[in-house]
Formats: C-alpha cells, sequence, structure tokens
C-alpha cells in the first residue's frame, strides 16, 4: 500500500501489490511502484522490482540508481563491454541511453530511483 502526500511517500510492499515490470514491450519481473512522479511533473520513478532467472535487453531510458537488496544481477554494458555484477549492499548508477543485457543469476530484488 502506497500513501502518498503533497510533503512524502510511504508504502509496505505486499505480496500482492506487485505488478508485472515492462520493459521494450514485454514483462521482465515484477514492481511495486512508491512513487511515479516528481514535483511540478518531473520524471521520477521510485519502486522495488524483483525477478526470478532469466537474461533480456534493458535500455536504460532514463538515468537509473539501483540499490541491490537480494540476490545477484549481472549488467553487460553493449558499448564498453563492461560487467556490472550487483549483490545485497551495493549501488550503481546508470546513464540515460545506457544499452545493456541483465542477467538475474539468483533471485534479485533491488530498489531503484529513475530520474530525468
Amino acid at each position: 500500500m502506497v500513501t502518498q502526500t503533497s510533503e512524502y511517500a510511504r508504502s509496505a510492499a505486499t505480496a500482492d501489490e506487485w505488478e508485472p515490470f515492462m520493459a521494450g514491450g514485454e514483462a521482465v519481473g515484477e514492481v511495486h511502484w512508491i512513487r511515479t512522479e516528481g514535483a511540478e511533473g518531473a520524471t521520477l520513478h521510485v519502486g522495488l522490482w524483483r525477478s526470478e532467472p532469466q537474461s533480456f535487453p534493458y535500455p536504460f531510458t532514463a538515468d537509473e540508481t539501483i540499490h541491490a537488496l537480494e540476490g545477484e544481477l549481472v549488467v553487460d554494458l553493449v558499448e564498453s563491454g563492461e560487467q556490472v555484477v550487483l549483490r545485497p549492499g551495493d549501488v550503481a548508477s546508470f546513464v540515460k541511453g545506457t544499452k545493456s543485457t541483465w542477467t538475474v543469476t539468483e533471485p534479485f530484488k533491488k530498489l531503484f530511483v529513475i530520474s530525468g
């Protein structure tokens, strides 16, 4: 359940408050939204995302910061060939326009902030 006022948003993620997360027209994992809009209409999406093991292309359509909570995610950056491995406690931030492939190697959960 999300509580939102003009000053804050607060959420408690229960099992029935997750929905499919769409990326490139495909459902990849599930999301629990905390915020879907910033002040004065600015781009700001905050939520929890979870996924079972799978691999899929993921273009960053805005700046995105990730805090890994559970499991393991491998982010392969297409242009540089670099690989970013995220495990619980890791934080990473990616720039809008970055093309990547995500491979969830262990059931994964993250807190994310998308802004732009």
